[in-house]
């Protein structure tokens, strides 16, 4: 074959054709390695959640499952308790003689540290979403000091009750304890850079109104944040992650509007209260009808043809007779429950499974906290199984 002609032939009109076959090659060539990188990444993907999925698989969520639910309620005595837990994979260093206060930090420090430990083993990919979701719990104590300020008690008590997590270390809480003032409290975190417009957020809303409306202003802005988290992270994982935070922001709100329907709240004194923006089902003309919803039998007609209706529903009768919303509550947690299996089964090869692990786990200490605080009361063990959420199969 004559390489001159060929090439001398291309330039002429006779050559045409090969110059359109040569384009037609070339083409095919860039669509070829534009697929090829698109799967490669998507094995990589897939690859870099093979270990850390099989991982929390393997450990589980005993606690959720009705078999670990009747271990926990027939515990005799906190040690019992505890002893149980750890048979089932949660290790918790129980000490004799705690006391209720002791043993309540004691279950939210386990649960704190499991989440650290999960945020170092993630792939980078959703490693920003749970340090997102590790706010929303820095947030709870956050407040908690922050309103034990507000309430006059002492700082070393307030000191005593709070538990470390994230950047909320034990010299951040020590110093925001011993403050004057909330507002004290307040410029000492945004010094130590913990919850990014905590001070803004107070010169918003804490210098004008009361504290409650500051300390939810702050939870709002923790949820918010784990939404635009869930929003900017990697585009393979974005479906689970914005599911996961809206669903989450969903079950606040609703959980929020119940306590507001069931103390006669109106409409201005409930607003506040609520996280405005993030929301999966329950978003903008839903959420203001919510709020405006004359009781809770029109709020179930409003949210009738959402995911939440086969939870709630069942229950409103019984809640509006007792003015007691633990019932709605539980099934918003069963709803939270129920999300995660949806989201590890649809996302499997991806961040699913860890993302339905991190929502258990917070019920799994739900759970602890509810047996053990029965057993503290001396609770019968049939009524503290009642007040756990548990896995329900065929849901």
């Amino acid at each position: 074959m004559d390489i001159d002609l060929i090439f001398s032939e291309l330039f002429t009109g006779e050559g045409s054709g090969l110059i359109a076959i040569a384009f037609a090659i070339a083409f095919f060539i860039a669509v070829f390695i534009a697929v090829s990188a698109g799967w490669f990444r998507l094995i990589l993907s897939i690859a870099s959640f093979a270990y850390p999925s099989a991982r929390v698989r393997a450990m589980g969520n005993p606690l959720v499952t009705a078999e670990g639910a009747d271990t926990l309620s027939d515990a005799g005595d906190l040690l019992e308790l505890f002893e149980r837990a750890g048979r089932s994979g949660h290790s918790i260093e129980y000490r004799e003689g705690m006391t209720a206060d002791d043993t309540e930090r004691l279950i939210r420090h386990y649960h704190y540290t499991l989440l650290g430990n999960l945020a170092v083993s993630v792939p980078d990919a959703i490693h920003s979403l749970i340090l997102g979701y590790i706010q929303v719990y820095e947030g709870l104590e956050v407040a908690a000091v922050l309103r034990g300020i507000a309430g006059g008690l002492p700082g070393d008590l307030i000191e005593k009750r709070a538990v470390p997590i994230g950047s909320f270390s034990e010299s951040a809480i020590r110093k925001a304890a011993h403050s004057g003032s909330v507002e004290e409290a307040v410029q000492r975190l945004d010094r130590a850079g913990i919850l990014p417009r905590i001070r803004d957020l107070w010169k918003v809303v804490g210098e004008q109104e009361e504290y409650a409306a500051f300390e939810s202003a702050l939870l709002s802005e923790s949820y918010l944040s784990l939404m635009m988290t869930a929003r900017g992270i990697e585009e393979s994982q974005y479906e689970p992650a914005v599911l996961m935070a809206g669903r989450m922001i969903d079950c606040k709100n609703l959980g929020i509007l119940i306590r507001g329907r069931l103390s006669g709240a109106d409409a201005a004194a409930i607003e506040p209260f609520l996280i405005q923006k993030g929301g999966f089902e329950i978003t903008d003309d839903m959420l203001r009808a919510l709020t405006r919803s004359a009781d809770l039998v029109e709020l179930s007609s409003l949210i009738s043809e959402t995911m939440y209706s086969p939870y709630i529903e069942p229950f409103i009768e019984q809640v509006r007779k007792s003015r007691d919303p633990g019932a709605i509550e539980m099934a918003l947690s069963q709803c939270l429950l129920d999300v995660g299996r949806m989201v590890s089964s649809q996302y499997h090869l991806g961040s699913g499974p860890i993302l339905r692990y991190l929502m258990a786990l917070g019920i799994e200490c739900e759970n602890l906290r509810a047996a053990a605080a029965g057993i503290l009361y001396h609770v019968p063990a049939e009524t503290i199984r009642g007040q756990m959420v548990v896995e329900v199969s065929g849901r």
